[in-house]
């Protein structure tokens, strides 16, 4: 037994097993992979295996298309075959609705490279001999689909990685992980103990049970999983091609030929949970007992599309655990609560995935940060609120949801109530909508009467539309009071506040008391990982905000930087806030407080202490993320409710609204300021977001610097650009591609209408060689693509000059 291993990753499935050869590929060779039992125990030896690329968001089509394309390569490094076979496969759509969720998906995949095409029935059924297109609307056909043999592709990694000097220990259970003063790990096995500088816990099924090792609490659920293997079908066994896959996302079945029969897989109607106290520590290759019941109504559906199903008889039943995370999404990363320890858990679809976490991990382990933005994967995106009730209604209802379309705006009502700021009972009784922000419930839009007080979801605009058109008026033309909370709050204190601030932000800190500046934070390649408001409150204490959503990785990033004489405070649970816009905001502000908040005493960038009506001890910004007059006002939380109701009363006879984050989005796009996991990642540097002009350039020292500067000299490959959109009855809302020419050129980051200019906006970036003022492109939105006009900067008041008044 090794005694010593930069990195020991915990579990030989498919994902262990891609890690540990990424790992080794980069040169680590003291790498060591500790496998319980036999590789592939768990979920991947009774994995269907198929492959597909139709996801998303972008990157993980991006980290899917990279899986499927490395298994030829592996196979060629290892010199064991993984089974591939690339069929190509077939969406099938038997509703309008869902031919528009085809359309987008083939739209949003462009931005990678991946050319799915209609194909007419005829074509289908040339394809696949056993359809009956009768029912049908349309079918899609998707060039990179096929499948691979979950054990030979497992084994296939293992021996690479073997080849390139990692070593695997089967039968080796870990029975602890603890922490180390130099900050590595002792991984203490029955077979001796490892000094592991890192761990990654691979351990699927036993995830949960390898992170109380640790002291951590993943939140992952088991659930149980059908799929069925027919006997030989006559049909399949006159073809002389292999059958392309078939799946039918409405639903909730796939398919694949297995043999000469079809394996048929269903994302049944009912979830059911296993294991949920816990994987038995003896389970291993075992399934679990059948109830084809369970796929019934899948099974149905699939034979009115294959008639061959009803006359096939079965030939073995598969009912195996998978592991999964409230959201179905991989936890990947470093833990935010634990150092030098990785997770790369609940990965639903590992044989589809699992090189492209490979890669992930690797890249971070390695060189400190992965080559793309995996947030909406990230381990860090559920914070301790996400327990077990939490994570058992989610897994539930996106098990049984599978075919949920992907509209706009759509918001999960499952699991919820989380967490609720003061202000919530006052919101709901105001007709406020909710929607799910970081496990905190915060408005959406509030109903008046008449309206239906929940969202109607769809493809065209929907419900709420008219009605968020009232608050962005409102709040243009008088003022509103909208929830913010959920930004996430610290408070930087301490005699190194401002070197320590200097280090990590690229901005301009504030040296004086009392002003605020915008800052993008960047890592050490010198990509946006952080758009945060720093504002100076005295001689040693700062006031940071940013998006909540970030909480997470923004105190992991903190703490990996932390130095003596700075302090870090999470003030995000405990303070609350308000923010309240327009040409009004500034006489209801006056009406709740006794001190002078004219615009000579409190001008734009400016932060104050104020005691106001309802809180005595008031942090006030004099920022605008509407464009309007504005303010954000943070308290202690305890007094949220109090000074809500006094802002209202304020502002009765002064046509002050209660307004939601869709009336806020729509006035943000006016200005084109951008908003953070949409027009602002990880992906992109400072200089194609346009933050550049955000930076510091005058001064060094700051993380990421180097690369700022070196993308400064290259200039941007992408314009980031506001685009006029001749919309119809939809507006974008992200994903959707731009042509000019024909020719595919860029794609929106977010998208609204814009009430108070009566255009149709979005926002989003154009290739360098496209990039015109004024140009005249197409954007496909729904499938149908709609003439656009390029243009730059605010379309409402684009000199800032009411911000600033």
């Amino acid at each position: 037994m090794d005694t010593h291993a930069r990195v020991v990753v915990i579990g030989g499935g498919i994902t262990g097993c891609a890690i540990l050869y990424h790992l080794a590929k980069k040169g680590w060779k003291d790498v060591v992979l500790l496998e319980r039992s036999e590789l592939t125990s768990g979920s991947t030896w009774h994995a269907a295996g198929n492959l597909f690329s139709l996801t998303r968001p972008s990157n993980a089509q991006r980290l899917q298309v990279y899986t499927i394309n490395l298994y030829p390569e592996i196979e060629r490094e290892s010199g064991q075959p993984v089974g591939y076979h690339p069929t190509g496969g077939m969406h099938l759509a038997a509703s309008d609705d869902e031919v528009t969720t085809l359309a987008i998906a083939r739209a949003r995949a462009r931005r990678n490279g991946v050319e799915a095409e209609w194909i007419t029935f005829e074509e289908a059924k040339d394809r696949a001999p056993v359809l009956d297109t009768k029912s049908l609307k349309a079918v899609l056909w998707e060039p990179i689909k096929g499948h691979v043999d979950p054990s030979s592709a497992t084994n296939a990694f293992a021996a690479a990685a073997r080849k390139l000097g990692a070593k695997i220990h089967r039968h080796t259970p870990v029975i602890a992980t603890t922490p180390r003063a130099d900050g590595g790990w002792d991984v203490e096995t029955p077979g001796g103990t490892i000094h592991a500088d890192v761990v990654v816990n691979a351990a699927g099924l036993w995830a949960r049970e390898v992170g109380v090792l640790a002291g951590i609490k993943l939140p992952l659920l088991p659930v149980e999983h059908h799929y069925l293997i027919t006997e030989a079908i006559p049909e399949i066994e006159a073809m002389d091609h292999e059958l392309p896959t078939i799946g039918e996302s409405e639903a909730g079945y796939y398919s694949r030929q297995e043999g000469k029969g079809i394996l048929l897989g269903a994302y049944e109607t009912t979830c059911h949970h296993w294991s949920s106290n816990g994987t038995p520590l003896d389970f291993g290759h075992e399934l679990l007992p059948n109830d084809l019941s369970r796929m019934d109504h899948n099974f149905e559906v699939a034979m009115d599309r294959m008639p061959c199903l009803g006359e096939a008889g079965i030939k073995r039943v598969i009912n195996g655990p998978m592991i999964f995370s409230p959201d179905l999404g991989p936890l990947l990363g470093p833990h935010p609560e634990l150092k030098n320890y990785f997770c790369a858990c609940g990965v639903m679809s590992g044989l589809n995935q699992g090189a492209g976490i490979g890669k992930v991990i690797s890249e971070w382990i390695v060189e400190g940060e992965p080559e793309m933005d995996v947030n909406f994967w990230d381990v860090a995106r559920f914070g301790r609120w996400a327990g077990k009730r939490f994570t058992f209604e989610r897994t539930k209802y996106y098990y049984e949801n599978r075919q949920e379309r992907p509209y706009p705006h759509l918001e999960c009502a499952a699991g919820r109530p989380v967490r609720t700021f003061p202000a919530y009972a006052a919101q709901k009784a105001k007709g406020a909508v909710f929607g799910f922000n970081n496990g905190w419930e915060q408005p959406l839009w509030f109903a008046r009467p008449g309206d239906e007080k929940r969202d109607i979801f769809g493809y065209a605009r929907q419900n709420w539309w008219n009605t968020v058109g009232e608050e962005c008026r409102a709040v243009r033309t008088a003022a509103g009071l909208f929830e913010i909370s959920t930004f996430a709050k610290y408070r930087i204190s301490g005699a190194a506040a401002q070197a320590w601030l200097s280090r990590v932000l690229g901005g301009r800190i504030p040296r004086k008391p009392g002003v605020v500046a915008l800052s993008p934070m960047l890592s050490k390649k010198g990509r946006v990982i952080g758009d945060l408001t720093v504002s100076r409150l005295d001689d040693e204490s700062f006031l940071l905000l940013g998006a909540g959503t970030m909480q997470g990785q923004h105190m992991r990033w903190f703490s990996e930087h932390a130095q003596p004489d700075a302090v870090i405070e999470n003030q995000s649970d405990t303070w609350a806030g308000m923010m309240l816009a327009g040409p009004n905001a500034r006489k209801i502000l006056a009406k709740v407080t006794q001190e002078d908040v004219s615009n000579a005493a409190f001008p734009f960038l400016r932060v104050k202490r104020l005691e106001l009506e309802g809180a005595t001890d008031a942090i006030v910004l004099r920022v605008s993320f509407s464009g309007e007059l504005g303010y954000e006002i943070y308290a202690p939380a305890m007094y949220q409710a109090g000074l809500y109701e006094a802002l209202l009363r304020a502002g009765a006879d002064l046509g002050l609204v209660p307004a939601g984050n869709r009336a806020l989005a729509s006035l943000r796009i006016e200005k084109a300021f951008k908003s953070w996991g949409l027009d602002l990642a990880p992906d992109y540097t400072v200089m194609e977001t346009g933050m550049d002009r955000f930076v510091d350039w005058k001064r060094s020292g700051f993380i990421g610097e180097e690369a700022a500067r070196r993308h400064r000299e290259q200039g941007a490959s992408e314009h980031f650009v506001t685009l006029v959109v001749d919309a119809g009855d939809a507006d974008c809302s992200g994903g959707e591609a731009i042509f000019r020419d024909g020719e595919y050129v860029g794609y929106v980051t977010s998208g609204a209408y814009g009430y108070c200019v009566g255009e149709s906006l979005a926002l989003g970036f154009i290739r360098r060689h496209a990039f015109e003022a004024d140009a005249r492109v197409e954007i496909e939105i729904n499938g149908k693509h709609l003439p656009a006009k390029i243009t730059e900067g605010a379309r409402f008041d684009p000199t800032g000059a009411r911000m600033r008044g």
